[in-house]
C-alpha cells in the first residue's frame, strides 16, 4: 500500500530544499552581498552560485514534474560540478596565511568556503530525503497520470520566488559580468551601476584556451634525471657550449686533472663525499662506497610512504651522524645507519635495507618543505652550511626564466629565506637558462653546477650574488653531481652509459 501523506511529505521537503537553497545562498549573496554590500563574485564564484541555482531548480522540477531519473540525475551532477567548483576555488587560498582571504566573510569563514558547506549539505539531506521517501510507485500513484503536479500555496510561492532570485542574479551577472565573450574577472571591483566603475573582462575565458590541462599550472614534467632524460619533455635543449651561457663573463675555466669510470649498474644522479666516503643514489636506490667505489651498505626507499618522494636529488649530512635525502618535488626523508636497525618498524620506509638502515625514530622521519618562490618548480639539487640546507630550482615546460635559492633552517625544516642571485648577465638572458643539477658549500659560497652551457656559478650567500663564474670543459656532456675532495672539484657526469668522474682544476 502507498501512503500519499508520505508522499506529500517527500515533495514538501524536496520543494523546502529547493527553495532555501536559492533563498539563502544565492539571494543573500545576492541581495544583501551584492546590491547592498558591493560584493562582485569573480568567475569562480559565478560558477558556484550558478550550480546552486541548478540544484534549486532542478530540486523544483521534481517537486512539478515528479520525481523522474533524469530530474534527479541533473541534481547529482550540478552538485558533483559545483563541489569541483568550490574546491577549486579553495585550493586557490588554502595556504594563504592568516586571515589572508578573498572577499566577504561570513562567521570568519569566506563566502567561496561556505559554498562547499552548502553542496555537501545537500547531499547529506539528498541522503535523508530519501532515506524516508515512500516507494518509487507511490510517486506515480500521487502523480495520478497526469503530466505535471498541481501548484499548492508553497510550491506557488517558491517558484515565484526562485524566478525573482535567478532574475536579479541575471541582472547583476550581465552589470557585472557582461554577455560573451566577457567571462567576469578573477579579482572583481566592487558592484556599481555606475558605468564609469562596470568592467566587463574576458582575459580568464582567452587564458582558458590557450592550453587545455586538468592540471593546470600543475602540469610541470618531471625533471631531467641521469637515469630518465626529459629535454623533450621539458622544451629544453641542452648543450655544452660555454658561449651560450647566460652570464656576460666567464671568470675562470676548469681542466680536466683526471677522470675514472665508475662500475655501478645504474645511471648515478647525484654523488657526494660525506665523512670519508662516498654517497650516490640513483632514482630511490642510495648506496655507500668506499674509496674503491665497492659498495659497504645501501638501501631502496619506498618512495610512497607518506609523505611521497620524488626521486633523489641530493643527500646532505645532518646532525653529525645522520643524512637529509632530498626528493625533487622537496620531500624529504632524515635517516641513520643502524646496523640493528629494527626491521618492522623501518619497514615503513625502505623497501630493502630496512635492517640496516633507519627512517623511523628520534630526529629521523620524513616531511615536506613549503615554498614561495619556488612552489611551482622541482629542484634538482641541494647542500647545506650545516645550519641550512639550500635547493635550487630548475626551468620546466611551464616556466623556463624562474631560478630560486631556496633557504631553510636545518633545526625545524621551515623556509627561512628565498632569493635569486644578483648576477651580471647578457642582454635578454635570465639565470633560468641554468639547469643547475647539483650544488656543493664552501667557504660561504654555493658552487651550482650547471649541465646546460657547462657553467658553475658560484654564489656569495651573504651577498646572494653570482660573484664568480667557472667554465668547464664540453667533453662533459652530462653533468649531475660536484662536490670537493682534497681541494679539487670532483664532477660526475652519466654519458655514453657510463658514471664518469673528472678531477678537475
Amino acid at each position: 500500500m502507498c501512503d500519499v501523506n508520505k508522499t506529500r511529505i517527500f515533495y514538501f521537503l524536496m520543494c523546502m530544499a529547493g527553495l532555501l537553497i536559492i533563498l539563502l545562498p544565492v539571494g543573500i549573496a545576492n541581495l544583501v552581498f551584492g546590491y547592498m554590500m558591493g560584493d562582485s563574485p569573480c568567475t569562480s564564484c559565478w560558477g558556484q552560485r550558478e550550480s546552486m541555482i541548478f540544484i534549486g531548480v532542478a530540486a523544483l522540477f521534481i517537486v512539478r514534474y515528479g520525481l523522474k531519473g533524469k530530474f534527479l540525475a541533473f541534481l547529482l551532477i550540478a552538485t558533483a560540478f559545483g563541489l569541483w567548483q568550490s574546491f577549486n576555488h579553495i585550493s586557490s587560498h588554502a595556504h594563504r596565511d592568516l586571515d589572508q582571504g578573498f572577499g566577504m566573510a561570513v562567521f570568519g569563514l569566506h563566502t567561496y568556503f561556505w559554498a562547499e558547506v552548502v553542496f555537501w549539505a545537500v547531499i547529506l539531506l539528498l541522503g535523508v530525503i530519501f532515506a524516508f521517501a515512500p516507494k518509487f510507485a507511490c510517486f506515480d500513484k500521487e502523480l495520478n497520470g497526469e503530466k505535471f503536479r498541481k501548484f499548492n500555496k508553497l510550491s506557488l510561492s517558491a517558484m515565484v520566488i526562485v524566478a525573482f532570485i535567478v532574475a536579479s542574479n541575471v541582472f547583476q551577472a550581465f552589470v557585472s559580468t557582461g554577455i560573451p565573450p566577457y567571462s567576469g574577472q578573477g579579482d572583481p571591483v566592487r558592484f556599481s551601476l555606475n558605468p564609469k566603475y562596470i568592467i566587463w573582462s574576458d582575459a580568464g575565458w582567452s587564458k582558458s584556451w590557450q592550453e587545455i590541462s586538468f592540471l593546470g599550472k600543475r602540469d610541470v614534467k618531471a625533471p631531467d634525471y641521469a637515469f630518465a632524460p626529459a629535454s623533450e619533455k621539458l622544451g629544453i635543449s641542452f648543450d655544452n657550449d660555454i658561449n651560450n651561457a647566460p652570464f656576460a663573463k666567464i671568470n675562470d675555466e676548469l681542466e680536466i686533472v683526471s677522470e675514472q669510470t665508475i662500475n655501478f649498474d645504474k645511471a648515478i644522479n647525484t654523488l657526494d663525499y660525506i665523512n670519508d666516503e662516498f654517497v650516490a643514489s640513483s632514482k630511490w636506490d642510495v648506496v655507500f662506497l668506499n674509496d674503491e667505489f665497492k659498495v659497504k651498505e645501501s638501501f631502496v626507499l619506498d618512495p610512497y610512504f607518506s609523505a611521497t618522494i620524488d626521486p633523489i636529488i641530493g643527500i646532505i649530512p645532518y646532525m653529525g651522524d645522520k643524512f637529509i635525502l632530498m626528493g625533487s618535488n622537496k620531500s624529504f626523508l632524515r635517516f641513520a645507519k643502524n646496523p640493528n636497525a629494527d626491521e618492522a618498524l623501518q619497514y615503513a620506509d625502505f623497501i630493502k635495507g630496512n635492517g640496516k638502515f633507519e627512517g623511523q625514530g628520534k630526529d629521523l622521519g620524513r616531511g615536506r618543505l613549503d615554498t614561495v618562490r619556488a612552489k611551482f618548480n622541482h629542484v634538482a639539487s641541494m647542500t647545506t652550511d650545516d645550519n641550512y640546507l639550500y635547493l635550487a630550482t630548475v626551468p620546466n615546460n611551464k616556466d623556463a626564466k624562474t631560478f630560486v635559492i631556496s633557504k631553510v633552517s636545518l633545526k625545524d625544516r621551515v623556509l627561512s629565506a628565498e632569493f635569486t642571485p644578483k648576477a651580471d648577465l647578457k642582454e635578454g638572458k635570465t639565470l633560468g637558462d641554468l639547469y643547475v643539477t647539483s650544488m656543493t658549500y664552501k667557504d660561504g659560497k654555493i658552487y651550482a653546477l650547471s649541465k646546460n652551457h657547462n657553467v658553475i656559478a658560484v654564489i656569495d650567500i651573504a651577498k646572494e650574488a653570482v660573484v664568480k663564474t667557472i667554465a668547464f670543459p664540453s667533453s662533459i656532456t652530462n653533468a649531475r653531481s660536484i662536490f670537493f675532495k682534497d681541494g679539487k672539484i670532483n664532477i660526475l657526469s652519466y654519458q655514453n652509459n657510463e658514471n664518469k668522474l673528472y678531477v678537475l682544476d
